[in-house]
């Protein structure tokens, strides 16, 4: 068994960015690009506050029968979303899996800063 963990790096765009690994090590929480390290930081701050809480999770499907989540702060801000699943099932299981890893994730910073 694997700990969860935050991973920081820099994306295809130079921003910020993170992605949440569940205790299998399978990511179940992706969060938009940031223009510093400081915001994304802050940002796993609120995915760890909030992240817990199963009403902060909006449940989503598209057109063509996929489902994902959205983790979303209490004023309706948008904090990370997860990658497409075949049921509704298998999505309620990445929530939960988002909210146990959470609560006791790590930070693992593998950003560079490039000058």
């Amino acid at each position: 068994m694997r700990n969860p963990k935050f991973e920081i790096f820099v994306g295809k765009d130079n921003k910020f960015e993170f992605r949440l690994k569940a205790v299998n090590g399978e990511p179940v929480l992706f969060g938009p690009g940031f223009s510093s390290k400081s915001e994304v930081v802050h940002a796993i701050s609120n995915v760890m506050y909030h992240g817990i809480s199963n009403v902060r999770y909006v449940q989503k499907e598209t057109a063509d029968g996929r489902f994902y989540f959205q983790l979303k702060s209490p004023i309706g801000r948008l904090l990370g979303w997860s990658e497409y699943y075949h049921s509704r099932q298998t999505m309620l299981g990445g929530i939960r899996a988002a909210r146990i890893a959470a609560k006791s994730a790590q930070v693992i910073d593998f950003a560079i800063v490039q000058k």
